[in-house]
């Protein structure tokens, strides 16, 4: 039972999509709305270009008018409206580049009262803080109103960008009820990103008592960031984490254990069914295998009735992400392939985005004569039928190829089977586009190439690089990245560091394998729990080791026959619906009437 009568849900990502907070949000929105109703209102940063995408403005109700008058006198801008997701949540989008021009004196504040480091901030800092103190400002107004003085409303913030709002509502109205939740903490993530071992220090600094040095954040360029987390954590009447990766993570680095942990959800309902799934699948593995064709046939044979495709996504952290793993598993997948002489070659869907100049003029061309095939074939296809039909209605059997094709269709194909071959004896690309600076220098083209995944005919896994966002507008796959995806029996995601990672959970709930690992917050929220969904052992494991767990597991995908394949997708949804809103949403209902019960408490 929820005791709060007003939220206000604080997220720099409310209609500003920027990472994996906005999917947080958002899919609890359509839950949360069901226990607060209008009640709950989400507020977020104004971007021009994604509100009009995402928000729907409306009349400013009378209680927020005043507010919003008084809030412009400072040069803040407040728009008032409903967010276009499930629930349709109240939101207010505020906008503060005019408000911007104060950041120096807002700065010299956070340092003041609260030793927020920030002298030799960039942008990237000083725009959400100015936001944060904007928001603050909102919201001790909004406060003191004839509604919401006398009901009970519990303020939630996320993340350090939401932070410098908590500081200034606490500062200015003590009983106000917070909530602070840090979705991972700067310094661990850029500790982990330099290939530290941030989780043994960790466990080492719980163990001894300790808390984070300030020369570490400063050493790490996050001295800024870091201090606004700290100062939020141990401010905030209740400070949450999503996970128990990342609780201890906050333990050590912000000095405070989080009083309770809100797991990441998804909204279930929003994924097609196990029957949609098949459908789906059908329909758009004819295009990946129409693109497979275009990609490999002009080198070499290639038999598309025994592949199993395999990929990973995310952001290009090659060492966090666990992408280094991941290739150097593929490495050893192609050996086991080999050494059993298993009919399956496994397609290695590498989607992660880079800088690039265009796509690869090459598999373009590829697609191309493809294409030129395929169009002389279907223009064809109604005269073969029509002679078939003649040659039967007269009690003839077609007996030879010239009844059916004309020596002008037979002549062009082999113009275009001569064109279509005349790469034979090479090897496909592994990057489908042009790279905005020299393939030697990718961290993913080199360790394919070191791994010997160079897709030789006599590879038994072929690595496909798609280093931009997926979409059915471009020229190559022509896919979206939900449509691409599942076409695919495994995705693999081995993070290294993941607070929480909703990639391996989005494609279970699409009923597609999946591998996480025991570093992350999910894979340890989900670790015993069903089937479908691997947790590979990482922490305090060698790397090769961990090298071949993972490779066995691919190999065990891609050997699977059929039927087991098929059942064991279904594993895999059964096993996301565990993470579904409609049961997790009750921690955030928790955490609210913690923070209700501390502010009441004498």
């Amino acid at each position: 039972m929820k005791d709060a009568d007003a939220v206000f849900e604080v997220s720099y990502e409310v209609c500003n999509k920027v990472g994996g907070i906005y999917t947080a949000v958002s899919s609890k929105a359509k839950q949360i709305v069901e226990y607060y109703g209008d009640n709950y209102y989400a507020i977020g940063f104004f971007d021009p270009a994604k509100s009009k995408i995402e928000f729907d403005e409306k009349g400013i109700p009378e209680e927020f008018e005043k507010v919003f008058k008084n809030l412009e006198k400072h040069e803040i801008k407040c728009y008032y409206g409903t967010w276009l997701i499930p629930g349709r949540p109240n939101t207010i989008l505020i906008d503060p580049s005019k408000f911007i021009k104060n950041v120096n004196q807002i700065k010299t504040d956070l340092w003041d009262k609260h030793k927020v480091d920030s002298i030799n901030s960039d942008n990237t800092f000083n725009e959400p803080v100015v936001w944060a103190i904007a928001v603050g400002m909102f919201l001790v107004d909004l406060l003191k109103t004839d509604k919401f003085k006398n009901l009970k409303c519990v303020s939630q913030f996320h993340e350090w960008l939401s932070g410098a709002a908590l500081l200034y509502l606490k500062e200015n109205l003590k009983d106000a009820a917070t909530v602070f939740t840090t979705h991972a903490t700067m310094l661990g993530r850029v500790m982990a990103g330099a290939d530290v071992d941030i989780f043994r220090i960790v466990d080492e600094g719980i163990k001894k008592g300790e808390v984070a040095s300030m020369d570490l954040a400063r050493q790490y360029g996050v001295i800024d960031k870091h201090t606004v987390e700290i100062a939020c954590a141990n401010n905030s009447d209740i400070f949450t984490t999503v996970s128990s990766v990342t609780a201890n993570e906050a333990e050590y680095i912000l000095g405070r254990k989080p009083d309770l942990i809100l797991p990441n959800g998804i909204d279930i309902s929003r994924f097609p069914t196990a029957e949609e799934i098949h459908i789906l699948r059908k329909k758009y593995r004819k295009q990946t295998k129409e693109f497979f064709t275009a990609y490999f046939s002009r080198y070499y044979d290639f038999d598309l009735e025994n592949i199993r495709s395999i990929f990973i996504s995310g952001r290009y952290e090659f060492h966090n992400k666990g992408i280094d793993l991941f290739i150097d598993a593929l490495g050893k997948l192609n050996g086991k392939l080999k050494q059993s002489k298993s009919d399956k070659t496994a397609i290695a869907f590498i989607f992660i985005p880079a800088k690039i100049r265009g796509e690869n003029i090459m598999i373009l061309k590829n697609i191309a004569l493809y294409e030129g095939m395929e169009d002389n074939v279907d223009n064809t296809l109604p005269d073969i039928k029509e002679k078939i039909l003649n040659l039967l209605t007269n009690g003839k059997i077609p007996e030879d190829i010239s009844d059916v094709l004309s020596d002008e269709f037979l002549q062009a194909c082999r113009r275009m089977m001569e064109h279509f071959t005349e790469t034979r004896g090479r090897e496909p690309p592994l990057c489908t586009f042009d790279l905005s600076y020299p393939e030697q220098n990718d961290l993913i083209i080199r360790s394919l190439r070191n791994n010997n995944l160079l897709n030789r005919k006599e590879d038994r896994v072929k690595a496909i690089f798609y280093p931009t966002y997926l979409s059915s507008a471009d020229r190559l796959l022509t896919l979206e990245y939900e449509q691409a995806v599942l076409t695919c029996d495994l995705g693999v995601f081995p993070s290294y560091y993941e607070p929480w990672g909703y990639t391996p959970l989005e494609s279970a709930a699409m009923g597609i394998l999946s591998v996480t690992t025991d570093m992350t917050g999910f894979g340890k929220f989900i670790e015993g729990k069903g089937d479908g969904i691997y947790v590979l052992k990482r922490k305090n494991r060698e790397w090769d080791d961990t090298v071949e767990d993972l490779a066995t597991r691919m190999y065990e995908v891609v050997t699977l026959p059929a039927d087991k394949l098929a059942k064991q997708r279904i594993d895999a949804k059964e096993t996301a619906a565990l993470a579904d809103w409609k049961i997790l949403v009750k921690n955030y209902i928790k955490a609210h009437n913690l923070a209700l019960k501390k502010t009441e408490d004498p």
